[in-house]
């Protein structure tokens, strides 16, 4: 941790003073819990199992993710993957554990993301898709991004085009699936038409909303990362997937409230994964504006994403989703 970040911080709101965060204080809590669960492990057995075990490292690992990209974040999300194996615990266990799952998955989704490798869940759901309730369908969203950046990850792009083009065909077909059994409460609400540049989309409860964001994400991974798109769908139509897919990210981005950390979360991670599937350069700047204010919502991550962006706009001609 930088000596820089162990200073006293004044948080502000709205342009108002809200509280005072002492970070050697947090930095101290931290190290005493890492260190607690350390000594729990090894002198209580039965803590292997304990649900206290997994909501604690489940919250060192998001003040890590809140505090700062570093090595510890990667090595107790990996860490939290083997204990959760270990009891067994999975998306539909049920609980406080499938609760700590879900979040375990979304920041591990985050990280593959950032260094293009697979997420290191390796669990599959058993309900079919046509079963699952209205909230069930949001979750099981976040596992089908997990499918996808697999396959768009470094290891799966070694594979011979034949098989990806044939997983990449399965993905969208599932991804479908998902799309075509939405129930009526993941509509968007009436709104009045305008020629802003993504138009804001209100879908409510915001969980519906991210989701919808989330499988947008997940479709252009897989249409920008298959080996032969046109053999699926002519040119045109994959353009127009990705304008579409963009428009919900986008617009449901520009909708959330700015108290809503979770879908403030869920929209800078969405904007910043597909961002370099834009090409239009007014499409850009408005990308690069929502990023920004939802980033500055949630002061996470601490480095700028818009000015990441700006340079790999830069760098790059074409797009790439996992940048």
């Amino acid at each position: 941790m930088q000596k820089e970040n162990l200073t006293r911080t004044l948080v502000e709101k709205d342009g108002d003073p809200e509280h005072i965060i002492d970070r050697n204080l947090a930095a101290k809590y931290y190290t005493k819990s890492v260190h607690y669960l350390n000594q729990a492990m090894l002198q209580s057995p039965s803590y292997s199992r304990s649900p206290v075990l997994i909501a604690t490292a489940i919250l060192i690992s998001t003040y890590e993710m809140i505090d700062g990209w570093n090595e510890n974040w990667e090595r107790h999300i990996k860490g939290l993957f083997w204990i959760q194996r270990f009891q067994e615990n999975d998306g539909e266990t049920g609980g406080l554990r499938s609760a700590v799952w879900w979040t375990w998955l979304q920041q591990d989704i985050w990280i593959a993301m950032r260094e293009r490798r697979r997420v290191y869940n390796d669990w599959r759901p058993e309900k079919p898709i046509s079963t699952l309730t209205a909230l069930e369908l949001a979750t099981r969203a976040s596992y089908l991004l997990s499918l996808c950046v697999n396959y768009a990850s470094d290891e799966e792009k070694r594979e011979d085009s034949a098989r990806r083009a044939a997983r990449g065909n399965e993905l969208l077909h599932i991804l479908q699936e998902w799309r075509d059994i939405l129930p009526p409460e993941y509509r968007p609400l009436p709104s009045v038409s305008n020629d802003q540049i993504f138009p804001s989309i209100w879908v409510n409860p915001p969980s519906y909303a991210a989701a919808l964001q989330i499988q947008s994400l997940a479709l252009i991974l897989v249409v920008t990362n298959h080996p032969s798109p046109n053999t699926i769908i002519d040119y045109g139509g994959v353009q127009q997937i990705l304008a579409a897919s963009m428009s919900i990210i986008c617009g449901i981005a520009r909708s959330v409230n700015a108290d809503d950390d979770g879908a403030n979360i869920v929209s800078v991670n969405c904007l910043f994964g597909a961002a370099m599937c834009v090409q239009n350069p007014r499409e850009r700047l408005a990308l690069l504006d929502l990023v920004e204010s939802c980033q500055q919502r949630i002061n996470w991550p601490q480095a700028s994403l818009r000015k990441e962006l700006e340079l790999n706009y830069s760098k790059h001609a074409f797009h790439d989703p996992m940048i």
